[in-house]
Parts: structure tokens; sequence; C-alpha cells
């Protein structure tokens, strides 16, 4: 159930962090300035938006092991109340601008979060403890769609970045490119039948040298991991793609890693997850990742970059001629 929470917690947190919070039609305006935290334009940012969005970047920052101190819990609620007045902002010329989202889309999005949840109990359930219901997801959601409708439209559509502005990026910041020694690989699991003893240690390590046998003898791997591996990599031929040290198991990662040349296969290597037969596709040896690799990459990137800055700069000039009354400034100030 926590889990599930979580899920849903991050789930309305990110709808946040894109674009504003619930609508005022959604919330009925607070009578007092202590449920406040702000009005942009005249509409109400209550505390309680703030307060759930607070919830959402707490969480996620004490997930990553990070302390929060009371001053940096005072520097993170001023600076999620400024990014929930730019949100409402960029909403409120959204809506100006004749921005609509279908409600095929909205319906869309909340089957999505609904397909999270076992049971329609377990959802409302986690509603409740959250204080926000089904009409409020939607919303945010709504809201979410209209700006990302109105930042593709006014900022997005047509910003490009040229191959010598990604080359000149990428020769000016090398240090970002430098890619440790990668492996390719692909494996075969095969589990021990559980509460087997010995006998199914025994029963799993012959079958795994049976399908060595049958790799070298030239049969093909990725078919055999297709049919044979107990390990969710199985449907794609056992492929694992490339990886550094430190991402695998540790026996499994030295025995990939002790691999020399392309097609060499592995002995049986037992892991906690079973016993794998590993054969090495290709290696990378550390340095500088080459410019072709990440171009398209790069430059998808950049023009991110490039439409973000844009958007910025926007909401700027939205500050200046937006009125804004900010009740969170006070309330510490007389804290």
């Amino acid at each position: 159930m926590k889990r599930r929470r979580w899920i849903l917690t991050m789930i309305l947190a990110v709808a946040c962090w894109l674009t504003p919070g619930l609508a005022a039609a959604q919330e009925n305006a607070p009578e007092t300035e202590e449920n406040v935290a702000a009005v942009v334009n005249g509409e109400v940012i209550p505390m309680g938006r703030l307060d759930r969005e607070m919830s959402g970047y707490q969480t996620k920052l004490m997930r990553s092991g990070q302390m929060l101190t009371q001053e940096k819990l005072e520097a993170l609620k001023q600076g999620v109340l400024e990014s929930l007045i730019d949100r409402t902002l960029l909403y409120q010329e959204s809506v100006k601008q004749g921005i609509q989202v279908k409600s095929e889309e909205i319906e869309e999005q909340w089957l999505r979060v609904r397909e999270r949840f076992e049971t329609e109990e377990a959802l409302q359930q986690a509603l409740a403890r959250m204080n926000t219901d089904e009409d409020t997801i939607r919303d945010e959601i709504r809201r979410v769609r209209t700006v990302k409708a109105f930042i593709q439209d006014r900022f997005a559509q047509g910003a490009s970045i040229s191959e010598e502005e990604a080359r000149a990026f990428y020769d000016s910041h090398q240090e970002a490119f430098n890619r440790p020694e990668q492996i390719r690989a692909r494996h075969i699991l095969i589990r021990p039948e559980s509460g087997g003893g010995e006998q199914a240690e025994k029963d799993a390590i012959n079958r795994v040298e049976d399908l060595r046998k049958e790799a070298e003898a030239g049969a093909d791997f990725a078919e055999l991991a297709g049919k044979h591996s107990q390990g969710p990599s199985g449907k794609r031929g056992g492929d694992l793609g490339y990886f550094s040290r430190g991402e695998m198991a540790k026996p499994f990662e030295d025995a990939a890693f002790a691999l020399k040349e392309p097609g060499e296969l592995s002995q049986a290597v037992k892991t906690q997850f079973g016993y794998h037969l590993i054969k090495l596709e290709d290696r990378r040896e550390a340095g500088i990742v080459p410019f072709e690799e990440v171009q398209e990459n790069l430059q998808e990137y950049l023009r991110q970059e490039k439409v973000k800055e844009a958007v910025q700069s926007y909401v700027k000039q939205l500050r200046q001629e937006a009125e804004i009354k900010r009740f969170q400034d006070q309330e510490s100030k007389d804290g």
C-alpha cells in the first residue's frame, strides 16, 4: 500500500512540476489569508496546493538520502511557491491564447493512473490519504496538457539545433562525454527449482552447461535465450545492452568483464537470481564518446534547453506585467 501511495504521490508531483497546480474552479477559494499561499492575477494558489507539492518534493529528496534541515525546507518551500507562480502565469496565458485539450486525452492519462492500482478501493484509499480526489487529478492533467500544448505551439515548434552548434558544444564540454569501459553481453538465466536443495542447484548448473555446448556447436545464442532463459531479458534474446562496472551483480560483472573476445562464453555463473550463461557481444574501451554516437541525443538536449530558456524569458516578462501577492512571504517573516 505504501508503494502505491508513493506512485500516486509522484504522479501528482510530476504533474505539478510541469504545469500550474489545481484549477481555481476545482477548489473553493479560501476565505482566510492563512489558507492562501499566493494570488496571481486574481487566481488563488491555496496553501493546500503548496503543501501537496512540497510533500512530493520532500518524499523524493528523502528517498534519495538527502537530509532536510529546517533552513533547507524553508528555502525549498519558497522555491516551490515561485515555481507555482510561474506555472500559474503560463497556464493563464495558455487560456488567453485559446489552447484547449480534448477530453479524450485527459481520460487516457487518467486511465494510466488507475492502472497502477490493483483495485478501485486501493486507489480511493490513496486519494483519501493525500486529501485529493479524481476530479483534482483530472484537472491537473488538463492543465499539464494545456501548458505543454502552448509551449509546443509558441516555443518548441521550429526550434532546432544545427550540427555545427552541437559540435561546438561537444568540443567545449569534452569532460561530459567521458565514458568508462563498457561491454555488451547476452545471457541465459536458469533458476534452480524452489525447495529442491542441492540437487536443484546441480540440475541448474547442468542445464547451463548443456546450453553452453549447444551454443558452442553453432546454435544461435539469442534463440536459445528466447526459448530457455528465465530472466526478463529472454524476450530480447538475452540482450543486456552496454553496461559498465557497478551496474550488475558482482559475480556476474566479474565473469562478464573477464571475457576477452566477442562471441566468448562463460562457465555457469551463480548470482542471487540463479545460474547464468554469458556471451560477450562487444567491448568499448574507456574514453571520450565519439561525436557521431551522441550527435542525435545531444541536438535534442540542446534544442530542449533552447526552448526552456525561451520559456523562462517569457515567464520573466509575464511576471513584470502580473499582479502577484505572496502570503507565504509574510508567514515566513512573521514566523
